[in-house]
């Protein structure tokens, strides 16, 4: 049976000083699945980070401390704007979504004018302003489906367009960004967990080159990794997306057993236990987003949403 993490007893104190916390602040803390795992024992929520924002919502919290990284937290200002959001890391930031801008993917529509926008919500808030809709891995496809254009543009990220192509007949026109954790992937990786674990099955995250695909006994976003592990007949698994989804799984499917294929984001890694009480004590660093850019941005979330 896999090992469950257990905190040490510095890292238990820091959970009660957090928890004590968030009561007297009426605060709520988030934790993306690819959290270090002493967190998830500090969270209220854990998820991949749209659902996380979609769960706040109906939260009574005046303040949401969102471990994960920057463009998470402006999608939980954006779907909770009376809410308070904090960012417990400043250098908590996403490569992928650095990969694009408002003012290059302004340009890049003028290239392909009868075109939809289908925007991967790995990006920044002025970025989903330019939308026609937002998707996230799980809905990806449906997203673009939704769309009356027979040409879309994905953005930002080139590996989960080539996934969306191979399930519509729509023309896709991808963006050419790339999540460094997936895009490290290999053959010898693959290998070599096979060997040492030749019964296991392997879930691969779609953000993944598309040669490895094949691979994969389950191809689906970090929350579809728990439903597909909890239902389906194999106790060992190796995990394809970053390292941190393996704690997750441990901790929520708890009789079988989770192996990493690939290694940790280091923005991600950036939020700790320390900074989360920080930010709660001092309340820092607040999510703002432009007027002008709010309503925009917010409204291609919300026609992912009606979908």
């Amino acid at each position: 049976m896999a090992q469950q993490y257990q905190p040490t007893p510095a890292q238990s104190e820091l959970i009660l000083e957090i928890q004590d916390l968030k009561r007297q602040k009426n605060a709520i803390l988030l934790a993306h699945n690819y959290m270090r795992p002493e967190l998830f024992e500090a969270a209220d929520l854990c998820g991949d980070s749209f659902d996380l924002s979609r769960r706040a919502m109906d939260t009574a919290a005046e303040i949401i401390v969102f471990a994960g990284v920057h463009f998470m937290a402006e999608s939980a200002k954006l779907l909770n704007p009376e809410k308070k959001v904090l960012l417990p890391s400043l250098r908590a930031g996403c490569f992928m979504a650095d990969m694009i801008t408002a003012e290059r993917l302004a340009k890049f529509k003028e290239r392909f004018p009868a075109a939809g926008v289908c925007l991967y919500v790995n990006s920044a808030a002025d970025v989903k302003a330019l939308a026609d809709i937002c998707c996230t891995s799980v809905n990806a496809v449906e997203a673009v489906e939704s769309l009356p254009h027979d040409e879309v543009i994905f953005a930002p990220d080139k590996h989960l367009a080539e996934y969306v192509a191979s399930k519509t007949k729509k023309r896709i026109i991808p963006w050419s960004g790339f999540c460094h954790v997936h895009t490290k992937f290999s053959q010898e990786k693959i290998t070599r967990a096979k060997e040492k674990y030749p019964s296991a099955k392997i879930i691969m995250h779609p953000e993944t080159p598309a040669e490895f695909l094949p691979y994969a006994d389950h191809v689906c976003g970090t929350g579809g990794m728990i439903t597909f592990a909890r239902s389906d007949s194999a106790q060992q698994y190796l995990i394809a997306t970053e390292e941190g989804m393996v704690w997750r799984l441990r901790k929520e499917v708890p009789e079988k057993e989770f192996y990493p294929l690939m290694g940790s984001c280091i923005n991600m890694k950036q939020i700790t236990l320390e900074n989360v009480r920080d930010a709660l004590i001092q309340e820092k660093y607040e999510i703002t987003i432009a007027p002008n850019i709010f309503g925009l941005a917010r409204k291609s979330l919300e026609r992912m949403m009606a979908l």
